[in-house]
């Protein structure tokens, strides 16, 4: 049903677009409106199902280049809420690390190493290929960079985990290049986007800090808090301790100055403080109502979602003019680069000779990248939202083609080494 009613409001817009009425509010809502229609056909097929979110972005986008005020200016400008938005997703991050899960997989380094390599050396090739081959405006081409500079991200362990991949060793190497972050990226970004835009290397690895490690470090703690059988968690009176005393903390330091150097670790201290505030009063509410143990588990991802959907829609709306004169070509070079990313990770874990599941888990890490996290320090950093463009398309795209992949891997069982199968006869 929802597909046919899709259908109709394609032909409508269509239409609209044919009259020369395609710029008029009403084929903004139009569009919305179709996308969304879409996006609730994908919901009810086990299929498409993991393509629903991704329509819901295109859905918020086309509405935000139409109506870009209502996105730029809500008091304050909307920019600041971009930063919060990154830490908020990797707080969830956080959560779901527990680092006995993968120290197998450290014990046998080669997949974490060479994940790890082509992260950070044939990524910001590729990139530095891409910005060659597609002359973008020079703070467009630095954002390219960023991309290729940045880390993998959650996105890619889920996916993995759909592709029936080796899941441990795709979360042990999103663990170490996460870790590797702070000194790699800022190091990647002075050699090979120096030129293009100023770069402040001590900022960047500051604000990586800020944005990565100490809201996926308060997630871990936060995983701790709620599922590791501390004894002093149970009784309600050290929660409520616990909770003051990290309201407070919190508090104070928003009248604190700090230090110009390490000022962008002020937001994700507070915000840590506070996300175990909140996390400590809502143990005690959900433990006296009965409620459900794995609440957390219920409500970060849909959070993260949110938070996912508000940097979009305000980099898109801070860059319309932007956007639609080189999105396009944009849209192109980022499917290039994440293609690219793909081919190589494939090739080189086969080259390897790697396992079916480990060569899943590589390909998958290599070709899909922190988008959130680039928007960031796009923003953060480098002052840009306009070098935050090309992240933000890959985040949206990688989206679409993770899971495509993903399901195509799905539907085959990933063979075993030739050593186990010799074991087993």
């Amino acid at each position: 049903m929802f597909l046919a009613m899709a259908g109709l409001v394609a032909i409508a817009e269509i239409v609209l677009l044919a009259s020369g009425n395609g710029s008029l509010p009403i084929s903004g809502l139009t569009l919305f409106v179709f996308f969304y229609l879409l996006a609730f056909a994908a919901q009810r097929s086990e299929k498409f199902k993991g393509l629903s979110f991704t329509i819901q972005i295109f859905a918020f986008v086309s509405f935000t280049l139409y109506f870009p005020e209502m996105f730029t200016d809500w008091g304050f400008d909307t920019n600041k809420m971009i930063v919060p938005s990154v830490q908020v997703i990797m707080f969830g991050m956080g959560t779901k690390l527990n680092f006995r899960d993968f120290a197998r997989e450290f014990s046998k380094p080669l997949g974490v190493i060479a994940g790890s390599v082509m992260i950070f050396v044939v990524m910001p090739l590729a990139a530095l290929l891409i910005i060659n081959i597609w002359n973008f405006p020079p703070e467009v081409a630095a954002g390219v960079i960023l991309l290729g500079a940045c880390p993998t991200g959650a996105a890619s362990n889920v996916m993995t985990y759909l592709a029936k991949g080796n899941l441990a060793l795709s979360v042990s190497i999103t663990t170490m290049v996460t870790l590797l972050a702070p000194v790699v990226t800022p190091f990647i970004m002075k050699v090979f986007a120096g030129h293009l835009i100023e770069v402040n290397a001590i900022n960047l690895m500051i604000s990586i800090m800020n944005m990565m490690l100490i809201p996926i470090f308060a997630g871990v703690v936060a995983n701790k808090i709620l599922y590791g059988g501390l004894k002093w968690v149970e009784k309600d009176s050290n929660m409520i301790t616990l909770a003051i005393s990290a309201f407070v903390i919190g508090f104070i330091l928003v009248f604190i100055p700090f230090p110009e150097v390490i000022g962008s670790l002020k937001t994700g201290i507070i915000l840590v403080a506070w996300l175990i505030t909140i996390l400590s009063i809502t143990m005690v509410i959900i433990r006296r109502k009965n409620g459900p143990k794995n609440w957390m588990d219920m409500v970060l991802p849909k959070l993260s979602l949110v938070s996912i959907m508000l940097y979009i829609v305000v980099v898109a709306a801070h860059n319309k003019a932007t956007l639609l004169n080189i999105g396009p070509a944009l849209f192109l070079a980022v499917i290039a680069h994440n293609l690219l990313g793909f081919i190589v990770g494939y090739g080189v874990s086969k080259a390897l000779r790697m396992s079916d599941a480990d060569t899943r888990s590589i390909t998958i890490e290599v070709g899909l990248k922190n988008g959130g996290v680039a928007v960031g320090l796009a923003y953060d950093v480098l002052k840009s939202t306009a070098a935050a463009l090309a992240p933000l398309i890959f985040g949206t795209w990688m989206n679409i083609s993770g899971s495509a992949l993903a399901s195509l891997w799905s539907r085959f069982e990933p063979k075993e080494p030739k050593e186990k199968k010799l074991e087993i006869r």
